[in-house]
């Protein structure tokens, strides 16, 4: 058994008809680090406040061990208005302030408690609070920014001074609703090793954390649970364990689901079959189909619960799609860019990171035509749509109803993909039931409404997909969901994003805004962590100039009449291999080709030979468009 900190006991609470938690009960041990997980809306934020002491259960107790200090980071931190980030850090200092006033109290009065209040004054961080935040200051990048109004910070600095308050605090339970929403990957790294850390002391201490970063619940949490229909339901291990865990729970519960619905039909048949007259015995068996049914009809949970999504696609695009030619960018004296050279092929998805404000939507904008170069050129090509899908989400109008925000001309139906999909089944794949199709946006949640947002701009044609944040107060089923609909897309993608997970997964390119320049690695993100990593292998960047790793070269000679003729051609021969692919895998999904097994093996050969021929023909059109 653990060291048990906190107790959550037949625990309800509700609000109205909504029931958020259901008569649970949970046990968390002293150094643990649980990531809490769950549908948009279900209740995280209320279960985290509940713990922090900032809401009460209906019913039920939540016990915390004697003493525990407890530390809240709240989606959006709120500071009062003549506060300086210098005034918030320092706050944190008042209980190590009292606690060395007591002992040097106890010491001159040679008080028997002098020991046990030196172990506080350790425990709160020790006998130099201002070292301590100027390294917090330092860590964090505050230093410029200590003796400005609060209100005068961008919401990522103002959340970076609330985590400097809270490591400064040291306390022994850690609550962080979405700490990595809006921070930049730098600061991301610094709260995983800080939940990586030991108390000042050397002790431990336990953290809870509401989040939807994967690749952070990888990285620091001992435990996943997730808070699904009223219940905390615990997973021991990192996320990847989670999903194992999950996957043969919903292997079973699908197992299940078949046996009762062939129970279903054997009684329905009965039924169907039956005379008139009931005898108490079949009255029970038409009792139990009712039952069946009942259970039947009930969605299933968790991530099989949605529809996959699909991009409406645009016209179909040419061998000019998006270029940056040495493109430069900056306000006043700060420059963003300066000699960024890319060329996006189809099929390509480039991610784009680095610290807030270091000009990632700048470079979107320019795509988009709203923003201008100083220098350069950004060219599009004449069959390129680009679809623009804003980080603010401001295409929401707060009075308007979920249902006319997706369909302003009131139609019942919508054509993702190119199919025919009735609204209401539209909005379901996004979580949307037929309760809140006529609520207003204004009444939901932040990740409701970005899923909202989303479920509305995956109806717009276009071939370019320009992201802002996509993935910001997702839960993992919807960002899941996202991720392949990106990756089966036809056109191309540029995206910002601080999501590792949804970097590695989607992106087949990075664009890294670094302190001193503008790389761009081919590959995901784990390849250019491993570049990063070693920057021996990257060449050095020119004076005042922002190098990429890797780019478009441009041509060096012309192409003879033959390669002409040959790239000329190379669309239609790729699409035509793209095609031969795509046939070969949806007859190898079918279950029944392998019933004929010598002929699926032949078509799984085929498929290989296929995809050779594929990769063959797009290395041969990117050499011919980089000549």
């Amino acid at each position: 058994m653990g060291d048990n900190v906190l107790s959550i006991m037949q625990v309800h609470k509700s609000f109205g008809d909504r029931v958020i938690l259901d008569g649970t009960t949970l046990g968390i041990d002293l150094g643990e680090r649980v990531g809490l997980i769950g549908d948009n809306g279900t209740g995280k934020s209320t279960l985290i406040k509940l713990l922090a002491g900032l809401d009460t259960p209906d019913t039920g107790t939540i016990a915390l061990r004697t003493g525990l200090r407890i530390g809240w980071l709240p989606q959006v931190p709120t500071f009062g208005p003549t506060e300086t980030a210098r005034s918030v850090l320092n706050s944190a200092f008042e209980p190590v302030r009292r606690a060395i006033a007591a002992w040097e109290r106890a010491a001159s009065a040679a008080d028997p408690r002098t020991e046990a209040l030196l172990h506080d004054v350790e425990r709160l961080g020790g006998w130099d609070p201002e070292h301590r935040l100027t390294r917090a200051a330092s860590e964090l990048r505050l230093e410029a920014l200590l003796d400005a109004p609060i209100t005068q910070l961008s919401g990522g600095e103002q959340k970076r001074v609330a985590l400097g308050r809270l490591w400064l605090e040291r306390p022994d339970l850690l609550l962080l609703d979405e700490p990595t929403n809006h921070l930049d990957l730098e600061t991301v790294e610094w709260v995983e090793q800080w939940l990586g850390e030991r108390g000042a002391g050397g002790e431990a201490f336990t953290a809870i954390v509401v989040t939807h970063d994967r690749w952070f619940l990888e990285a620091v949490v001992t435990r996943m649970i997730e808070l699904r229909g009223g219940q905390l339901r615990s997973y021991p291990g990192a996320y990847s364990d989670y999903l194992v865990a999950r996957a043969a729970e919903e292997d079973l519960a699908d197992r299940t689901r078949d046996r009762r619905r062939r129970l279903y039909e054997l009684e329905l048949d009965w039924a169907r079959k039956s005379p008139a007259a009931r005898t108490t015995k079949q009255q029970a068996r038409l009792d139990r189909v009712s039952s069946l049914e009942a259970e039947l009809g009930a969605a299933p949970v968790g991530p099989k619960r949605m529809e996959e999504l699909s991009v409406q696609d645009g016209p179909r695009l040419g061998n000019t799609i998006l270029e940056f030619r040495d493109v430069q960018k900056g306000y006043g004296e700060r420059t963003l860019l300066a000699g960024l050279t890319l060329r996006l092929r189809r099929g390509e998805r480039f991610g784009i990171l680095g610290p807030n404000g270091a000009g990632k939507s700048t470079l979107l904008k320019l795509a988009t035509g709203d923003v201008l170069p100083d220098a350069g050129a950004v060219v599009l090509g004449k069959n390129t749509v680009a679809g623009y899908f804003d980080q603010h989400r401001s295409e929401l109008d707060p009075l308007r109803s979920v249902r006319d925000t997706v369909q302003p001309d009131g139609s019942d139906t919508v054509y993702p993909g190119g199919e025919r999909v009735h609204i209401a089944s539209w909005l379901a794949r996004f979580g949307f039931g037929g309760d809140v199709h006529r609520q207003p946006v204004s009444a939901l949640s932040g990740g409701e409404r970005n899923r909202l947002a989303l479920a509305r701009f995956l109806l717009s044609p276009a071939n370019v997909l320009l992201l802002d944040e996509p993935t910001n107060d997702l839960d993992v089923f919807t960002l899941a969901l996202l991720e392949e609909a990106l990756i089966g897309f036809s056109g191309c993608v540029l995206a910002v994003s601080h999501d590792r997970a949804f970097l590695d997964k989607v992106a087949t390119g990075i664009v890294a805004f670094e302190p001193d320049r503008v790389v761009v690695v081919q590959g995901n993100y784990t390849t250019y962590r491993r570049l990063r990593a070693t920057p021996e292998r990257r060449p050095e960047a020119p004076a005042q100039k922002l190098a990429p790793v890797v780019e478009s070269a441009p041509r060096k000679k012309k192409l003879t009449w033959a390669e002409e003729k040959e790239l000329a051609g190379m669309e239609a021969a790729v699409e035509a291999a793209d095609a031969e692919v795509a046939q070969l895998e949806s007859a190898l999904a079918d279950p029944g080709v392998w019933r004929q097994r010598d002929d699926a093996l032949a078509k799984q050969r085929a498929l290989e030979e296929a995809k050779a021929r594929s990769a063959a023909l797009w290395v041969r059109w990117d050499e011919l468009l980089a000549r």
